[in-house]
């Protein structure tokens, strides 16, 4: 076991917050995974009416931000998202469920995270879908004159690293994880709307609980970053597209995980 020191150790409550975490915390928190990693691709069903999905992929393929808002262009992506992971749900005959608000918890105090989407099978977590305006609004609201900043590709955002965590501890407490270590995954929008990125992480429960309790030591969470384009071709072989087949692979992963419950 590989331990670092706690970025976090005998911080303020203020500090303790994810809001406020300095990308030098981020930083020391995370360690890159496996380049070769890719996540699992599941089989895509059906779609039983193709007119939503087709006006989505429609509507994603001409809006840009010189002449929507990013407001709009994010909407259409969660919409997508959600029918598409209800859908497989469907298939799977299972209820794939979105979570309430996942809570973090540093130093012994409680910290919500924002999110637009936290999909889960039978309370075992699939992924959470994060984007920067929820990001930016919860920080305005701790640092009134704080500048809007898109996320890009290869930054890593506190919240993102708590989201994680956060999926970390819920599988501990619904299901059985190998070795104690969980992976959890978050998902969100590049600033040109065009591509997703898919986090994994792989978080160590003693990390959980190296936070939680306030130690000075804790083992680093292993990060691994893919790279999604954002499907905009209604006329395309739906079943291949890379985003539904990684939500399809992901909700199988977690059914597999639910059924392991300890």
């Amino acid at each position: 076991m590989h331990l670092i020191n706690n970025p976090l150790y005998k911080c303020s409550l203020e500090e303790s917050d994810p809001a406020l975490w300095s990308p030098s915390d981020v930083k020391a928190l995370v360690t890159p995974g496996p380049a070769s990693y890719h996540s699992p691709r599941g089989r895509v069903p059906v779609f039983p009416d193709r007119r939503p999905v087709e006006w989505w992929l429609e509507t994603l393929q001409i809006m840009d931000r010189h002449t929507h808002s990013e407001e709009a262009m994010f909407s259409n992506i969660f919409d997508l998202i959600e029918y598409a992971a209800q859908h497989v749900g469907v298939d799977r005959q299972i209820s794939v469920d979105n979570d309430g608000s996942p809570e973090i918890e540093v130093n012994g105090e409680s910290f919500s995270i924002p999110f637009s989407l936290g999909c889960s099978v039978n309370d075992s977590p699939i992924f959470h879908l994060l984007d920067s305006l929820a990001r930016y609004e919860e920080r305005r609201q701790l640092i009134p004159d704080l500048k809007y900043v898109a996320q890009d590709e290869v930054s890593t955002d506190s919240f993102d690293v708590a989201a994680l965590i956060a999926q970390a501890a819920n599988q501990k407490e619904w299901s059985a994880g190998p070795d104690g270590i969980y992976k959890a995954h978050v998902l969100y929008p590049t600033s040109t709307y065009k591509k997703l990125v898919l986090l994994t992480g792989w978080v160590s429960y003693s990390t959980v609980v190296a936070l939680r309790e306030g130690h000075e030591m804790l083992e680093p969470i292993t990060l691994s970053r893919e790279i999604i384009d954002v499907p905009c071709d209604p006329h395309c072989d739906w079943k291949e597209i890379v985003l539904f087949r990684i939500i399809a692979g992901l909700i199988d992963e977690s059914i597999e995980l639910s059924a392991k419950r300890s």
